[in-house]
């Protein structure tokens, strides 16, 4: 069996509130109203005259007094309160959705108020008069239906509405979505042309870094960090020789120094000790041997035991005799001062390669941001991506419902 299937129509994003204002002057809305307002407008005189041939009926002589006197007086309430109906059935001056909504409300409360009433005299009025109240009946289902029809045109114009209120919501967002999408694939292209550049950069960088490395000038550097870590060990054999040298004098030391502190003995070369493993260039060989001279007249009055004062004594001399504490002096100062025009010569050498290393540092850190935000662009890119297709969507959906015929959009002038 074979389907027709409608042809869509096209319909450029840029002109559907055009679209829509056109298809709301098109609406039969205003038509369909009129025409059930023509058929109230019968109604209305069939009930008024039902409500005249009911106020000017005869009663039947014969009716018992009771009920003849309740039927007579609730004929009154009912006539006055279908007058009252009668008269709102006349068409709203306002012609528009919100009147006739209003217009339809009304009626159907006093339609309510009218069954209402009518309700609670019916049965006496109808043992009276029943083929008035028969006719009345028929006009008030009439009147029922014609606002039940008018209550299914209003709904469907609001629905409408509420489509269209709906599309234009959807195509400005959708319309913010595409210029979204442009706009952030145009920012990805550039990002992705400078991660391009920064990766050459990159490359250039760190081939230029080998080939300094690969250098005279680069072997040059490797021979002078050589030379200096060679320098430093010996520089740290000499300071752990003038520790061990200096240790055995430790316990005389802080005793003599602690009397010196209470003017119990006037020092001369206070400090020395310290000053010789803190900073060598800065004690002289005649404080050296001055310090040891010191604390050998102090060292009868340190109280030291006697086997340690010997040993304390014969360290002294051996140290005075050998000058080894000022040649282990010596050594470190001219360690130090080596190490220093190596490192001078290193920093001078070096500066090529500090630029390029830190260049490189720099160029790797831009990558890795540069590559996060695009990363994070991709993912932004996807997210409206969809959102932008599912609104899309909805629009065509609303936009088919509205026209009642399929309706596809044109997004060509939205660049997507």
């Amino acid at each position: 069996m074979k389907q027709s299937r409608e042809k869509s129509v096209s319909l450029p994003l840029a002109e559907i509130d055009f679209w829509l204002e056109e298809r709301a002057k098109e609406s039969d809305f205003s038509v369909r109203c009129q025409e059930i307002y023509g058929r109230m407008d019968g109604a209305a005189k069939r009930l008024k005259e039902d409500i005249s041939s009911l106020e000017s009926a005869r009663a039947d002589d014969s009716s018992p007094p009771k009920l003849l006197r309740a039927g007579m007086a609730a004929r009154g309430e009912v006539a006055k309160q279908l007058e009252t109906l009668s008269l709102k059935l006349q068409p709203p001056k306002k012609d528009d959705l919100d009147g006739i909504s209003q217009h339809h409300w009304a009626l159907v409360k006093g339609l309510e108020r009218t069954v209402t009433t009518f309700g609670r005299a019916k049965s006496y009025v109808a043992a009276l008069f029943p083929r008035n109240i028969e006719s009345i009946n028929s006009d008030l289902t009439e009147v029922s239906r014609l606002l039940v029809d008018l209550e299914g045109v209003i709904g469907e114009k609001r629905k409408v509405q509420e489509e269209s209120w709906y599309c234009r919501e959807t195509a400005q967002r959708l319309k913010g979505e595409l210029s979204g999408i442009v706009e952030l694939r145009g920012r990805t292209q550039q990002d992705e042309a400078a991660l391009l550049g920064l990766s050459s950069k990159l490359s250039s960088l760190e081939k230029e870094a080998e080939r300094l490395e690969a250098s005279d000038e680069g072997m040059r550097i490797r021979e002078l960090k050589s030379s200096l870590e060679k320098r430093m060990a010996e520089r740290s054999q000499a300071e752990a020789e003038l520790h061990d040298l200096i240790s055995p004098l430790n316990k005389a030391l802080a005793r003599m120094k602690k009397q010196g502190s209470s003017d119990r003995i006037n020092l001369q070369h206070e400090n020395v000790f310290e000053r010789l493993g803190a900073a060598p260039s800065s004690v002289q060989d005649k404080e050296i041997g001055g310090a040891l001279k010191e604390l050998q007249s102090h060292l009868a009055v340190l109280g030291l035991k006697d086997r340690k004062k010997e040993k304390v004594l014969d360290h002294i001399e051996l140290l005075i005799k050998r000058r080894s504490l000022e040649d282990v002096r010596a050594r470190l100062q001219a360690f130090s001062e080596e190490i220093s025009k190596i490192q001078s010569r290193i920093d001078e050498s070096s500066r090529e390669g500090l630029r390029l290393k830190e260049d490189i540092i720099q160029a790797k850190k831009s990558k890795r941001i540069l590559e996060a935000a695009l990363d994070q662009a991709r993912k932004d890119l996807v997210l409206l991506d969809e959102k932008a297709a599912s609104d899309e969507k909805e629009l065509e959906e609303r936009l088919t419902r509205i026209a009642g015929s399929p309706i596809k959009l044109d997004l060509s002038s939205a660049s997507r």
